[in-house]
């Protein structure tokens, strides 16, 4: 792989990183800063935004995260299974998609399903979509930090 090939793939990887673990954080932080205000919002429409950009950025960002991550690892010749750093990012990953998958996803369509007058409800949904999106965040940070620090 050429050094300038290299260097865009990690650029975009650098980048992927950002969409995907920045939209993790910032979603859950405005997400709850909305939800306070919920007597005077349409909160439905905040479950709307978290669908938009979950698909868009989080999933967009997951997909170039690991294509620009094994074209690169595949390129430079590392043992994928073998480097303990790629290994364990790539279980942060799987788990926080596994949280994703069961829970969050799940979670969304509901609150896009409850109507204005189910509001107990929709606190008992958008809570434990919020107490799983914390929870899903942790291995994210795990994989980001073996990405930069490289354990051996």
């Amino acid at each position: 792989m050429s050094d300038t090939a290299l260097r865009a793939l990690r650029t975009v990887h650098v980048l992927a990183a950002i969409l995907f673990v920045g939209n993790v954080i910032v979603t859950g932080v405005w997400s709850a800063l909305l939800f306070q205000q919920r007597k005077s919002l349409d909160f439905r429409f905040a479950a709307r935004a978290i669908v938009v950009t979950d698909w868009v950025f989080t999933l967009g960002g997951a997909v170039l995260l690991v294509v620009s991550g094994v074209t690169i690892a595949v390129g430079r010749g590392y043992p994928m299974w073998d480097t303990r750093w790629i290994r364990e990012a790539m279980f942060g990953l799987l788990g926080s998609t596994t949280v994703w998958v069961l829970v969050l996803i799940p979670a969304q369509r509901r609150m896009l399903r409850l109507g204005p007058d189910q509001d107990g409800e929709l606190r008992r949904v958008y809570q434990r979509w919020n107490l799983a999106g914390w929870i899903a965040a942790v291995p994210l940070l795990w994989s980001l930090w073996c990405m930069t620090y490289k354990p051996t």
